[in-house]
């Protein structure tokens, strides 16, 4: 990396980087990156990288996929505009609703955080209640109602109720109450004891942003059926495990239909674009239909809305959906067979396009449950983070991991090979205590 950089952002960025998750734990400042195409991205000191992040999982094409550029291209030449809907808007609102199960009626907007911002009030305008319930180590962005008690770059499990960020306004955290995720008895005890006051229970059905949680086997149905008893609604948080199974979702995985949804990150396939619907009653609530406003200059702007049909264009081809989750099943298991070999423990685990390595954890046994997953060897995450790097292959270090369709057979062996090479230098020299 060229010397002046790390100093000139740290001169005009905090932190030296334009977002918290930027900095990079492992090498002790961030890394800065000039290009990326397919399933590599380039530094710039003009190292080349196999990428394992694929920009958080938005880049599920890989990067600068054609039909992308193409899409972004035409959007200039159609000047780039803005603050207007059109057919290409409604168009899109239709092939989503056809696709997702809970979509009726949808609305656009530019972020995560802002999607799942817009459904919990949303929830709270329709049913006039306050309560919003979470699980712990569920990530649904940093606005006031959601961010509390989920990963954090050095996660320490705590029982109590724990704001994210600092700045919060008073009485924050006197409207959610987070349980453990796969905890029905604790789940159904806080239903019984704030049934009448809850608006939405809100949960990643994959919770991807703790490693790569499946719901235990009837536990989705269990929150629906509550819900629907306690006149609360059931949202589901799917920015990250939106297209990771299949093109319907978690939802469509695990035959459970939400009554709103939050979808992003590859939406776009790379461009800025999130998305929250849901039922045509509650949605009906969204103004100019209903009291809960919802507007915005950059919303369905032109360019993501066009990347966004190109993306859905991409993923519809037959071949699509066998090649990227035999991709990330071959991945899979040469990196379980790697670590095996070298005598590391690190489970893999993976759930369709997106996977955990959880450090230090029994290889053998399933992740269920946040405690457990918080309990990883940090340190070990690190190393191997820094032993990967130097073998071309860049490994966030953070809970989730995926590669694109753009990555070959022979790119899953380099990320294997790669990693059982790392896995023997930290078994040959274990880090200090």
């Amino acid at each position: 990396m060229p010397d002046s950089l790390f100093p000139r952002a740290e001169r005009v960025l905090p932190g030296g980087v334009t977002a918290a998750a930027r900095t990079n734990p492992a090498i002790g400042e961030p890394l800065y990156f000039r290009s990326g195409a397919g399933s590599r991205v380039t530094l710039e000191d003009g190292r080349t990288l196999l990428d394992t992040c694929m920009s958080n999982g938005a880049a599920l094409l890989g990067h600068g996929h054609p039909a992308i550029v193409d899409a972004i291209a035409e959007a200039g030449q159609r000047g780039l505009i803005c603050a207007y809907d059109g057919e290409e808007q409604i168009r899109l609102a239709e092939r989503l609703v056809d696709l997702i199960p809970s979509f009726e009626m949808v609305r656009f907007t530019t972020t995560g955080t802002e999607a799942t911002f817009y459904l919990t009030r949303i929830a709270r305008a329709f049913t006039g209640r306050p309560l919003i319930v979470k699980f712990a180590g569920h990530f649904h962005g940093f606005n006031d109602a959601l961010a509390f008690n989920f990963p954090r770059s050095a996660d320490v499990l705590l029982p109590a109720l724990r704001p994210e960020t600092a700045g919060m306004p008073p009485g924050a955290e006197t409207g959610v109450v987070v349980v453990p995720f796969n905890d029905l008895g604790a789940f159904a005890l806080v239903m019984d004891r704030h049934g009448a006051e809850i608006a939405a229970v809100v949960l990643e059905p994959i919770n991807y942003d703790a490693g790569a949680i499946e719901p235990l086997p009837g536990f989705l149905e269990a929150l629906q059926a509550r819900t629907r008893a306690a006149g609360a609604l059931l949202v589901f948080d799917e920015i990250l495990s939106g297209f990771r199974t299949g093109p319907g979702g978690a939802q469509a995985r695990f035959g459970v239909t939400p009554d709103l949804t939050a979808l992003g990150k590859a939406v776009a396939g790379g461009v800025p674009l999130s998305v929250f619907g849901g039922r045509r009653d509650v949605m009906s609530i969204v103004s100019p239909l209903g009291p809960a406003v919802h507007t915005g200059t950059y919303n369905a702007h032109l360019i993501p809305v066009l990347a966004a049909h190109a993306f859905l264009d991409t993923i519809g081809r037959p071949e699509f959906w066998p090649n990227l989750l035999a991709t990330h099943e071959r991945l899979y298991r040469g990196l379980d067979d790697a670590f095996r070999r070298a005598g590391v423990p690190i489970r893999v685990q993976g759930v369709g396009a997106r996977f955990a390595l959880y450090f230090g954890l029994d290889p053998a046994t399933r992740v269920t449950a946040y405690a457990r997953a918080a309990t990883f060897d940090r340190e070990m995450q690190l190393r191997f983070s820094r032993e990967m790097l130097d073998r071309g292959v860049y490994v966030n270090p953070v809970w989730h991991h995926g590669v694109s369709a753009a990555h070959t057979p022979a790119d899953v062996d380099a990320i294997v090979a790669a990693a059982y090479d790392s896995a023997r230098a930290m078994a040959r020299e274990p880090a200090r205590a």
